[in-house]
């Protein structure tokens, strides 16, 4: 069988991602996969039906794959080397040991991963693809007491970030992360975020999670389907965590400026308003502001430290409870009080 694992922010906004499902469907005995938060956005947005979600890093999500003969990972990457640095990795990283095959659409570009016996690298080279050089996965090196980790792939002005949180802005295509005792000591090349770096904590450097990006563009959201539940989400600095809570809800709270937007971009698509706690250092990880009616956004000093009040106070330190949407927005308007600097009704 073959497992074709869909990759990117916009994946399914192309038609060639339907073209090539269709295709190969119709041809092998094939089951697709959509992993990443805005993939699955964009899969929703589609309405093409029958791919099932994976809420894991690809690497993760190979190495649990059963009964599968090879796997095609299908990317819409910014560059030949974007896609070529991510294969490389999720090469080194996964224990899925049969074939793996890469293809990007935007650059029409192949990648043997790790080379099998089937057909398919054969079809796709038929149909247009050309093979490119899988490249480097993990680059670590050690340097005396620090581990050393190189970022490839990445332009300047573009936003760094670790494991989903930004920590600054790119200033050189040599970004190199330092890391001493679970401790990320420098990133050269970037212009630190220091309120997002700090929440970075026990970093394993070969686990880490990083990406780069110039922020993606909003698409004017419709209402997909209208979830009516009596529980309410907490999210904070944390909208990857969306789609695995995504049943009996009213709403959401959510914690952090670019997590807040994300988060209501997303939950328009299912009927529901958001409470925003933010305190205005937006990064532009997302362009455009979409949020359903009886929405709110509460703007405060330091977001991190309101949210941390909301989670003890109302949530009792859980992320899901049963709470009543229009109470809990009054009763958190009280709470923060004199804290709030703007207060912006949707």
């Amino acid at each position: 069988m073959l497992a074709i694992l869909f990759h990117g922010i916009d994946i399914f906004y192309d038609k060639k991602s339907k073209e090539i499902l269709d295709k190969l469907t119709s041809i092998y005995d094939a089951k697709p996969f959509i992993v990443g938060t805005m993939g699955i956005t964009s899969l929703f947005d589609s309405g093409i039906c029958g791919v099932e979600l994976i809420f894991k890093r690809p690497s993760k999500a190979l190495s649990e794959l059963n009964g599968i003969d090879s796997v095609l990972i299908v990317l819409k990457a910014r560059s030949v080397e974007t896609a070529r640095t991510f294969l490389g990795a999720i090469g080194e990283r996964t224990e899925f040991s049969k074939e793996i095959i890469g293809i990007d659409i935007n650059t029409n570009s192949l990648f043997e991963v790790k080379p099998g016996v089937s057909t398919v690298k054969d079809y796709l080279l038929s149909v247009g693809f050309r093979e490119v050089s899988t490249g480097k996965g993990l680059d670590i090196r050690k340097e005396g007491d620090y581990f050393v980790r190189s970022v490839r792939g990445c332009n300047c002005s573009e936003l760094l970030l670790l494991d989903g949180l930004v920590v600054g802005k790119i200033f050189d295509r040599d970004v190199k992360i330092y890391v001493k005792d679970g401790k990320i000591c420098e990133i050269k090349g970037v212009e630190i975020k220091q309120h997002g770096l700090e929440k970075i904590r026990d970093v394993d450097i070969f686990r880490l999670k990083i990406d780069s990006t110039e922020g993606f563009e909003t698409k004017t959201p419709n209402v997909i389907r209208k979830i009516k539940g009596e529980d309410i989400l907490f999210i904070n600095h944390d909208a990857y965590s969306i789609y695995q809570n995504l049943s009996n809800l009213s709403g959401a709270v959510t914690i952090g400026d670019d997590t807040t937007r994300v988060s209501g971009y997303i939950l328009q698509r299912f009927g529901l308003p958001v409470i925003g706690i933010v305190d205005g250092d937006k990064d532009g990880v997302i362009k455009g502001e979409y949020f359903y009616k009886d929405s709110v956004v509460f703007e405060v000093a330091a977001d991190d430290f309101a949210g941390e009040k909301i989670q003890s106070r109302f949530f009792k330190g859980k992320t899901v409870k049963k709470l009543d949407f229009s109470k809990l927005k009054n009763d958190i308007e009280d709470f923060l009080g004199k804290e709030i600097i703007k207060k912006t009704e949707y």
